[in-house]
Order: structure tokens, then sequence, then C-alpha cells
């Protein structure tokens, strides 16, 4: 005979219920559990690389996030017991959290912490302030309201409210790029920023976007002269027109930071496209470059870092840097002379700014220590005469010489004819120069127009109106920071 079961059938559906509910609230907790530890990670980057800096957001002063995240640092702060360095780059304290933050390898532990009873409190406290609008970390997340404040957002509502938000989210970038063909910018801006409020993941958006405002946008504007600026509070800097896209592109790359942390494009874009090609801003370049590179990342990633190390005059790193490169590549056809070319040129930097040093040091000790100061003079020969071997090995075998080093070597031979006080010599070694090497161009320029002022020699047109900028930036960058009326 069959048999049969003793549990009467209502409690097996009791049994059943109840393991339903527990499983739901335990998907629940999860799921609350992912949100907290996303803010978690946001909040930490959000500090590390930006409020060092004052470059917090105006509207962050009304929210909870500052407030909260502080709470959770104290409360995590006995529980983290792996060794860590809490200091920044740049020296400043950081609390073991933020540390913990820095390395995605920590991330996992970054996860028990936001999970544990440890931070129950902190956790309840975040999932009602995401109720009541009041983090900023999270203000991505869908609000009609803010959202079809903008013009020109043609969304069907439904299509967010049955669950569709990334498939709304691509359908609205669809009208973006129509907007853009159509040459109609005021509309697609609005529209941008919805899409990434529909889908905060949608990385490509924040990219693309940024690449509208900072290069497509100011394709056709000229730079705004300094007199034509006017004060910005939020960024604290004087911007016309067209440089004020170039920071709401920063502005919309922040905000995507602060919502995919762990994406090293974002990063990227901040420091080269904005910060590196359109600002010239290479400490800035340097810092977000170095964020892109602790994220996993593309190979020219560390190439960019390692170039704008080389402008921001830290030879030293950038010399480091592609060493690293090269141990990596050795063999590789392309990336290892490439890598090689690279070490000898901040070799090279690295004699002449010391040879400068040297110099500055036997001009300021000639009356108080005649001997030192002679020690120093051939100790700038020296470095001189080193700085040009690697120049000139650069310039020299098979194929076009490289034109940075044929440039610093004309730069060399000028400056030793300035120092000679053989003006005209060294104007027509400077305008060789600007003809033959193409990164030695704008340097050239500015050269030959200080050398053409000691001289007394007169100024053309273009150098006069050079010079009128000249004294207009600096008047500017000297005067006393403008307050908000």
């Amino acid at each position: 005979m069959k048999k049969t079961s003793n549990i009467p059938l209502a409690i097996l559906i009791a049994i059943m219920l109840a393991l339903g509910a527990y499983q739901g609230r335990r998907v629940g907790f999860l799921r609350e559990s992912e949100m907290f530890y996303r803010w978690i990670l946001a909040e930490a980057t959000q500090l590390r690389m930006f409020a060092k800096t004052g470059e917090t957001d105006p509207e962050a002063a009304r929210m909870k996030d500052r407030e909260l995240f502080d709470r959770v640092q104290q409360a995590v702060e006995p529980h983290i017991t792996t060794p860590l360095e809490t200091v920044d780059e740049k020296g400043n304290a950081i609390s073991r959290l933020v540390a913990l933050t820095k390395d995605e390898t920590n991330d996992r532990i970054v996860w028990d912490l936001a999970r544990s009873p440890v931070l129950d409190a902190e956790r309840r406290d975040f999932l009602a302030f995401l109720r009541e609008g009041k983090l900023m970390g999270v203000s991505s997340e869908f609000d009609p309201n803010q959202i079809y404040s903008g013009e020109g957002g043609n969304v069907g509502l439904s299509n967010i409210f049955f669950g569709f938000r990334k498939v709304a989210a691509n359908f609205v970038w669809l009208q973006v790029d129509k907007y853009w063909h159509q040459g109609l910018m005021h509309r697609m801006i609005p529209l941008m920023q919805t899409c990434v409020k529909l889908d905060p993941t949608f990385v490509d958006a924040y990219l693309l976007g940024s690449w509208h405002l900072a290069y497509n946008a100011t394709a056709k504007m000229p730079d705004t002269p300094e007199p034509l600026k006017k004060f910005n509070p939020k960024y604290g800097v004087r911007l016309g027109e067209k440089e004020t896209y170039y920071y709401l592109a920063i502005d919309f790359l922040k905000d995507g930071i602060r919502k995919n942390p762990r994406n090293y494009k974002l990063y990227f874009d901040l420091g080269f496209s904005i910060y590196k090609e359109k600002l010239k801003d290479y400490a800035n370049a340097v810092k977000y470059l170095s964020e892109a590179i602790r994220h996993r990342h593309d190979r020219w990633v560390p190439r960019q870092l390692y170039i704008c190390f080389e402008l921001n005059g830290q030879y030293e790193e950038a010399k480091a840097g592609w060493t690293d490169y090269l141990n990596k590549n050795l063999g590789n056809v392309t990336e290892e002379p490439k890598a090689r070319r690279f070490i000898a040129r901040n070799d090279g930097l690295i004699r002449e700014r010391n040879a400068e040093k040297a110099l500055e040091r036997a001009n300021a000790l000639k009356d108080s220590d005649p001997a030192q100061a002679e020690a120093a003079r051939h100790e700038a020969e020296r470095l001189r005469a080193e700085a040009m071997d690697i120049w000139k090995e650069m310039t020299e075998g098979p194929g076009e010489p490289d034109s940075f080093a044929l440039g610093r070597i004309m730069r060399m031979e000028a400056i030793k004819l300035i120092e000679e006080e053989r003006y005209l010599e060294a104007i027509a070694v400077l305008q060789n120069a600007w003809s033959k090497s193409a990164p030695f161009a704008e340097e050239a320029l500015k050269m030959i127009i200080d050398v053409k002022l000691k001289a007394g020699i007169p100024l053309s047109l273009s150098e006069k109106k050079a010079v009128l900028r000249r004294e207009e930036a600096e008047k500017y960058r000297n005067a006393p920071v403008e307050q908000p009326k």
C-alpha cells in the first residue's frame, strides 16, 4: 500500500508560506544591503577624490550623505583589521574605511561590513533617507517630477513604471542622438540628464554626454578673452560661455563617478579628455588618471598618466612609470621602443631641470660664497652636457629625427646664446625650432617674445597681441577672489 503523509495539508501550506516569507525577507535584506554597500563605495570615493580640494556639490550641504557616512566610518573603525595606509596621495589623513575602499580587492570586506549588525542603525537610516530623497549618492533614482521638469523629454511613463528603466534610457539616448544631428544642443542636455537618472549605470551615456558638452558644443566657439569672463562662484574660477561647457562636462563625469566608482573610463575621460586636453590642468589630469589605473583598465590608460606626469613636471614619476611599462613589454616591437624613448626624454628633462636649479644656486651664492657658486656653475654645465648627449642620441639613426629632442637641442642652444647676449642669433634659432619641432613650437614663440622684450627689439602685431593676452591673464590671476553677491 502507498504510504501517506501524516502532516495535514494546512500545516504544509503554513510551512511553505513561512519559508517563502523568510526567503523574501532574506532577498529584501540582501537587496537593501547591496544598495547600502554601493552607497558606501560612492561616498568613500567622493570624500577621497573631491572633498579635499573643495570639489563638492553645493547641493550636498542640505543632504544627509556626509553626516551618515561619518557615522558609518566611526562605527566600522574598530572592526577593520586589514593593514592600511591611512593617508591619501597628498598626505592628508583619511579614515580606515576610505583607505579600505581604495583597493578593489577589499570590496568583499566592505560588503561584509555593509550587511553586518555593526551597521544596523546606519543601514536603517540609509533606507529612510533614501525614501525621503535626502541622499546625493543615489539621487539618480527615478523621480518623475525631477526628470520631466526639463524641456524635451518625450518618454512614456508606462515604460518606467513597468520596470523598463534601462529600455527607457536607451530610447532617451536615441532622442539625444537625434537632437545632436539636428544641432539642438539646448534640448540634448536635459535629455542626457534624464537618461542617467533612468539608468545610473549607463556609463556610455556619461562618456558621450561629457564629450558632447566639452567638444561638440564648443567646437565653433572662440576662447573667451579674460576681460569678458565672469567669476563663477560654484567653480571658483572666471569663465566664459565656452569654458562653462568644460565644467558642465566635469560635473557630468563626476556624477557618473559617484554612481559608478569602480569604472576606470569615467576617471580616464575626466583626467584625459577634460583636464589634459581642454583645460591643460595637468595636476588634475594626474589625479584622475592615477585613480583610473587603480581599476581594471586598458593598456593606453597608464601611458596617458605617464605623459601627464611629464607635462606636470613630475619627471621622476614619469620615468618610473615608463620603466615599469618597458619591463612589461620587453620584446614588443611597438611598445618597447616607445617606452625607451619616453624614458630617455624624462632623463633629459631631469638633467635640464637640475641644471637650471644649479644655476639658480650659483647666482644666489656669487657674492656670499664665490667658490660654491663656481661649483654650482660647473654642475650646471655638466648636467647640460649630459642632457644634450641624450637629445642628440635621440635625433640620430635611421628615419626622421625625434622632433621633441630636436626642439630641446635648439632650446638649449638658444638659452646659451641668450646668456651671451647674442639675442638676434637666439631669435633665429628659436624661429627655426618653431618650424621644425611641433612639441616645442608654443614655448619657442613665448621665448621669442621674452628675448625681444629683453633686448628692446620691436614686436610684431601678433606678438603684441600675445603679450596683451598674457598681461590680462596675469592681472586676473592675481586679482582678489570675487565674492558672490
